[in-house]
């Protein structure tokens, strides 16, 4: 990557938190959002688990609820353009959405992105709102995109983000029918959740003109395929999830003695996605610290979907800043259903 790329703002909405700040610190604090649907039963008669937001109305996952998650997120990440600029600045945002699915269709992925144009933000336009439906990697492949944006000088500053919610009736349905959705059937099964992720991301140029802090550098994102995939006879070696980590921390200059520190990853209690990490262990191991020391943070906020990236970037961001960092190489990675793996390395200024 050409140039140097920072993170210079989060803003999140999760079962934990309606900002960075509070949803870090509530993870780190052990608490659990994982409970029962208000109103949603499984095959069995019991109450589907779930990670809802508590503070929306109890509803089905329509666009016009992931707009709802999206605006309170979007807000928190352009606050530092607020002390910097009088008029709206016209931004990109470069959007990780789900995969086609049961309760999300494209018609629905085009209706959230112009419920986000007409919801409107003070401080920055939305006028080119790019779309990414590929599922948890979706922050990764949305930020590759964004990076090459920013690299080629297009842009010097944009927004990356993500939004999820399972909580369509054919969504969770489907998922009880996969037998992914864990509860009293579901031993390899994952705990749905809702939430999005957003990133302000700014050029060294930018950060200099408009007096940005810098949170962390983008040091890679890599984005590989995988031809294996869950919900299928293939047996899983981890080879797409191999290549695109091993490209994203040599990227970033891992090896030697200078290593990947952390971890954030979307492991989330189905088998196959533990199962793949443990390939990567085996394979790039002189890599990392430790590779089986790694961060899963579905265990508290639930299965994060396509908001997944630009949350774990968030937690690497908070870390450094609240000092109990581990180091300041953090490497972010997800794998999507469809095939799709991406693996993130950011570099922060401190370590605890």
């Amino acid at each position: 990557m050409t140039g140097e790329i920072h993170i210079v703002a989060t803003g999140v909405r999760t079962p934990l938190g309606l900002r960075s700040d509070s949803s870090a610190a509530a993870l780190r604090a052990g608490i659990s959002r994982l409970g029962e649907h208000p109103y949603m039963i499984d095959r069995l008669g019991n109450p589907m688990v779930a990670a809802v937001d508590g503070a929306l109305p109890a509803g089905t996952a329509d666009p016009e609820r992931f707009v709802a998650l999206a605006q309170s997120a979007l807000q928190e990440a352009c606050e530092p353009l607020q002390s910097v600029t009088q008029a709206a600045l016209r931004l990109p945002l470069f959007l990780g959405l789900p995969e086609m699915r049961p309760g999300f269709s494209q018609y629905q992925a085009e209706s959230v992105r112009q419920g986000l144009q007409r919801s409107g933000e003070p401080t920055v336009e939305l006028d080119d709102i790019r779309l990414f439906a590929e599922g948890h990697a979706a922050g990764a492949v949305a930020l590759e995109a964004a990076l090459g944006e920013l690299a080629r000088g297009a842009q010097e500053l944009c927004l990356v983000g993500g939004i999820e919610s399972y909580f369509h009736p054919d969504t969770m349905e489907w998922l009880d029918a996969n037998r992914q959705l864990a509860g009293e059937d579901g031993r390899s099964a994952f705990v749905p959740a809702e939430g999005a992720g957003f990133l302000l991301l700014a050029t060294e140029r930018a950060c200099k003109r408009l007096g940005l802090a810098r949170q962390a550098r983008v040091r890679a994102s890599v984005v590989r395929a995988e031809s294996k995939l869950i919900k299928t006879p293939e047996v899983c070696l981890g080879e797409g999830l191999t290549e695109a980590v091993e490209q994203a921390v040599a990227q970033a200059g891992a090896g030697g003695d200078k290593r990947i520190n952390d971890i954030l990853c979307d492991i989330n209690g189905e088998r196959y996605r533990g199962q793949e990490w443990g390939f990567v262990c085996l394979r790039l191991s002189h890599y990392f610290d430790d590779p089986a020391d790694y961060s899963s943070p579905a265990d508290a906020w639930g299965d994060m979907g396509a908001a997944s990236i630009p949350l774990f970037a968030m937690l690497a961001c908070q870390a450094a800043a609240r000092g109990y960092a581990k180091g300041p190489l953090t490497l972010l990675w997800a794998s999507s259903e469809g095939g799709q793996r991406g693996a993130v390395v950011v570099e922060t200024g401190q370590a605890g």
